[in-house]
Order: structure tokens, then sequence, then C-alpha cells
């Protein structure tokens, strides 16, 4: 069935012409916000591609559009690559709520939640659910974001596709959030990885360079019709400079490729 799938993909890689502004992609994945609902959001695609830079345009724009609050997991290296009040855990949150920075001002809306990454102690994302669900009895919004969902938290998450036992919170972000305004950007280098609740309940999935079995599951979840694994596989990545990388393309499930490529201005 595989091969059968591979040989209906055309051969031909479609929208090689001229690169869209990612801001238009960024528009159409977030128009949920306008009626009311959260959205789901993955991103996929190799080490060094750009999902970062995306993620931080994506967090600007949800701000623009959403009262809502944006509870960032940035745990992977020792310096954070987004911006916010940085907090160790929901804990450390509580001992140090947020505070308006001048008199007059509203608390800010982003909070990086850090663990120890100079300790290896990753952050606790079931307790950061946890609390977006507590926020929801009070009428307010969250947008999570994961940078990377799977990678590294094999033992406390999820593995081999499951979530973990005793794992509720996070997965009924993604089952019923939308309606309660809990929404999602998540991330992942390994999709082959990652549980089916995200790919189901995502309402696009934008993709840069990517290949091998992380394409087969995108394939697998229907999420490649209308030829855009030939397009993925020739995006562009390390070693190409910086500055030559971040193109990417927006997936939809069971719905044609659009045949568009997007790309972030510097």
């Amino acid at each position: 069935m595989a091969n059968a799938s591979r040989t209906a993909e055309k051969t031909t890689v479609a929208g090689a012409g001229a690169l869209r502004p990612g801001e238009e992609a960024a528009a159409e994945v977030l128009a949920q916000l306008d009626y009311g609902e959260a959205p789901h959001i993955g991103l996929l695609g190799d080490t060094g591609t750009g999902k970062t830079t995306a993620m931080q345009r994506l967090i600007d724009l949800y701000l623009r559009k959403s009262t809502g609050s944006v509870f960032i997991v940035d745990d992977k290296e020792l310096r954070a690559r987004f911006a916010g009040e940085e907090r160790e855990s929901v804990k450390d949150l509580r001992n140090r709520p947020l505070v308006p920075l001048q008199p007059g001002e509203l608390p800010p809306r982003v909070v990086v939640f850090r663990g120890n990454p100079g300790k290896g102690e990753m952050v606790d994302v079931e307790s950061i659910a946890a609390l977006a669900w507590a926020r929801v009895a009070r009428g307010r919004k969250t947008l999570l974001v994961l940078d990377e969902l799977v990678a590294g938290r094999e033992e406390v998450l999820c593995k081999n596709t499951q979530w973990r036992k005793g794992i509720t919170h996070t997965p009924r972000v993604f089952t019923a959030g939308r309606v309660v305004g809990i929404g999602t950007l998540w991330g992942a280098q390994s999709p082959q990885d990652v549980p089916k609740d995200p790919f189901e309940q995502s309402s696009a999935i934008l993709t840069f360079r990517l290949a091998g079995m992380g394409l087969d599951r995108l394939r697998e979840r229907n999420y490649l019709n209308g030829g855009a694994g030939p397009a993925i596989e020739q995006l562009h990545g390390p070693p190409l400079p910086p500055a030559e990388r971040g193109d990417f393309v927006q997936l939809r499930r069971g719905r044609p490729w659009n045949e568009k490529r997007y790309k972030f201005a510097a």
C-alpha cells in the first residue's frame, strides 16, 4: 500500500515558483481565532530548518488576535529561544506570579517555562496542560507552545506514539481544547514518534524539510494529498546557510496541498 501511495503522488515538484510570505500562512492557520476557536498547529521538520522562527511569528500574531496567555515550554538549550517571563515550573510561577511591568499595565501574557537545562531537568508538560485547564474555569484562554513534543520526553510524556500512563491533561488539550480556548503550537523533528491526537486534531501542519520515516508518517496520517511529498524533500536546511533555510509548506489533513511554499522574512 505504501508503494502504491508513493506512485500516486506527483513525480514533479509543484509550487517551485516564488515563495509566498510566511505571514500569509500564519493568517490562514490562525483564522479560527476570529470565530472564537483555539487552533492546533503542528510544525514538523529536521533540526535547523526554521521551525522555531515560525513559532515565534505565530506567537506574535496570536497575541495580536487574542487576549489569551501564551505558555511556552523551552527547555532544550541553556539559553531561552523565546521571549517572555521565565519561570522554572508551574510551582515557580505560583511562587512568583506575574505582575505588571509598569503601573497601570496588565501583567505580561507570555511565560517561558525553562525547567533547569543546566541540570538536564525538563519541564513537566503535563503540569502546564493542567494549569491551562484550570484557567478554563476562570474564562481564560491559553496557547501552549511545545517546541519539541516528543524528543527527550519519552520517559514521562509519550513513547512509541502512545501517551504514558497517567498522562491525561495533555491529550485532552488536543481532543477538547479547541472549543474552550486552549490551543497549541507543537513541534517535532520525528513525526513518526508523535501520538495520533495531535495529527488528528490539528487544523494545519507547517512542514519544513523532512524525509524518510517522518514523511511516511505524514502520508499515513493523510496529509500528503496532492503531491506535497516531493516538494517537502526539496525544501532547504543544513548545510545551507541559515538565510537560505526556512521555507515550508502548509498541509491540511485529507485535503490537497495548495502547491504553495512560504517563508518568513528575516
